[in-house]
């Protein structure tokens, strides 16, 4: 089974388009770089690969010149936020002839919600991993420099788990604490983020 999403930005400038096998982990890896209107994402059942292929095509043929690149991982497959409408009303027609399901991206509740420092944790893995690879460090080097156990960064980068102490830690350590000054974090985060320098 292959998938076609698109996923507009919160801004209104932007919505990002693509093909997928398993959508809802491509998206998930996508919020680490990007926020999207989730209630807006839509994902497309298309069958085959080749059928994804044609309406990705169809798709890439109608946004012509209106992409937009944006900096991080997936950024060239953009395209304007005013044809997002129009985007919307291709894929309809082509779901309508063709018999492709549409779906909605929504996250399904669970029994325990995670709390919100693990989804932060979560979103800065994949940087932390890729930092660590650009500097051509072990996990065992970062952890060193961090002051925390090898097991943490083992934790961090396949799991996505770590204390919010521990995180702050390896960011510095990777020079990316800067990510931290994003995060709408409410008081006890702040608080937590506020540990001194080694």
């Amino acid at each position: 089974m292959a998938f076609i999403y698109i996923a507009p930005l919160p801004n209104c400038t932007a919505s990002k388009g693509g093909k997928a096998v398993a959508p809802s982990s491509r998206i998930s890896q996508l919020l680490c770089f990007y926020e999207f209107r989730l209630e807006k994402i839509v994902i497309v059942a298309c069958g085959t690969e080749e059928n994804a292929f044609s309406l990705e095509s169809i798709l890439h043929k109608a946004c012509g010149d209106q992409r937009v690149i944006q900096p991080f991982e997936g950024g060239t497959e953009f395209f304007a936020y005013p044809l997002f409408e129009e985007v919307m009303n291709i894929v309809g027609a082509v779901c309508r002839m063709r018999n492709y399901k549409q779906v909605p991206f929504v996250r399904a509740p669970v029994e325990n919600p995670i709390d919100e420092t693990e989804l932060i944790v979560r979103s800065f893995a994949a940087k932390v991993c890729a930092r660590r690879l650009e500097m051509n460090l072990r996990q065992v080097d970062v952890a060193r420099i961090a002051v925390v156990g090898k097991r943490t960064i083992e934790r961090i980068e396949s799991k996505g788990q770590a204390t919010f102490h521990n995180l702050v830690s390896v960011l510095r350590a990777l020079n990316l604490e800067h990510l931290l000054a994003r995060l709408d974090m409410g008081e006890s985060l702040r608080e937590r983020s506020r540990i001194p320098r080694k």
